[in-house]
């Protein structure tokens, strides 16, 4: 087994982070993937303002609209807690959920960007109403 110090695990890590930044922006080079800001380098996302999207965080699930992300926050409008989402597929597919809250209309709603699992795209209308 091979010794290495904290010091040299940090720049192979470094080095295999920027490998694969690199690889993945040439892969999406003709693809409309949202440029990161200007000496904002944590500002590359596969996130788009303006999506509905389905959140599953470490401990809670939200649905919304996104209208901002930053390096460490997402930021949803018209946003509701999905405490049961039924079978999942049929969630996504349908749109039927068995028990939501949602956050008062036009409230902004911020997860951090740390606790998300995954990201769906949501087809179907933003449940408004508690279920």
């Amino acid at each position: 087994m091979m010794n290495m110090t904290l010091h040299d695990l940090a720049v192979l890590l470094n080095s295999l982070n920027v490998t694969a930044s690199n690889a993945k922006a040439s892969a999406n080079a003709d693809d409309s993937a949202p440029e990161p800001a200007k000496g904002d380098a944590l500002a590359a996302h596969p996130y788009k303002v303006g999506d509905a999207v389905f959140i599953r965080t470490v401990t809670y699930h939200y649905i919304g609209k996104i209208v901002g992300v930053y390096a460490n926050e997402i930021t949803l409008i018209d946003a509701t807690w999905v405490a049961d989402s039924g079978r999942w597929s049929a969630a996504l597919k349908t749109g039927t959920l068995s028990e939501v809250e949602p956050f008062p209309d036009g409230d902004v709603v911020v997860i951090s960007r740390g606790t998300i699992v995954d990201v769906s795209p949501w087809r179907h209308a933003l449940p408004r109403s508690v279920k």
